[in-house]
């Protein structure tokens, strides 16, 4: 019996930097958040001239990170025990700490497994590169393609 897989991806500020934008999908369900932004004097550069300007609300942001881990948490709430599936290290790291809550109390105990695929260069390849969501679903048709050619 398989169980739900769920691609996600990440958008952050830089090696190391602060979540700003996450994508988690699967083939019928999907969740995506933008989270505020640092200061704009402390976004990386590159992240200002590449992922911003993919950004779906940019500077305008209506909801707090706490708020948008609580939502992502009652959203993943439907699964029992997914595969968490992405292609970078990060993405699996800041996924782990959105199930952390402010406190030990808040936080989300949830079972699943994580796989980080080794993709070849070039591929997946995302309909508007580094958006988190649209690089989710890339990755997802990139990985269900793989499956199904190995089938």
């Amino acid at each position: 019996m398989s169980s739900t897989r769920i691609y996600i991806d990440t958008e952050f500020n830089g090696h190391g930097g602060e979540l700003i934008s996450f994508a988690a999908v699967t083939d019928d369900q999907n969740w995506y958040g933008e989270f505020p932004l640092p200061d704009l004097s402390l976004i990386h550069p590159w992240v200002k001239a590449n992922v911003l300007p993919m950004l779906y609300k940019s500077f305008i942001q209506k909801k707090t990170a706490l708020v948008l881990q609580q939502e992502f948490h009652v959203w993943l709430a439907n699964f029992d025990n997914p595969e968490i599936i992405c292609d970078w290290h990060a993405d699996a790291a800041h996924f782990c700490q959105l199930l952390e809550g402010p406190d030990y109390g808040t936080r989300l105990d949830f079972p699943c497994r994580i796989t980080i695929l080794k993709t070849p260069p070039g591929q997946p390849v995302s309909q508007r590169p580094h958006n988190a969501y649209y690089d989710a679903l890339a990755l997802r048709d990139w990985h269900q393609g793989v499956l199904r050619n190995a089938a």
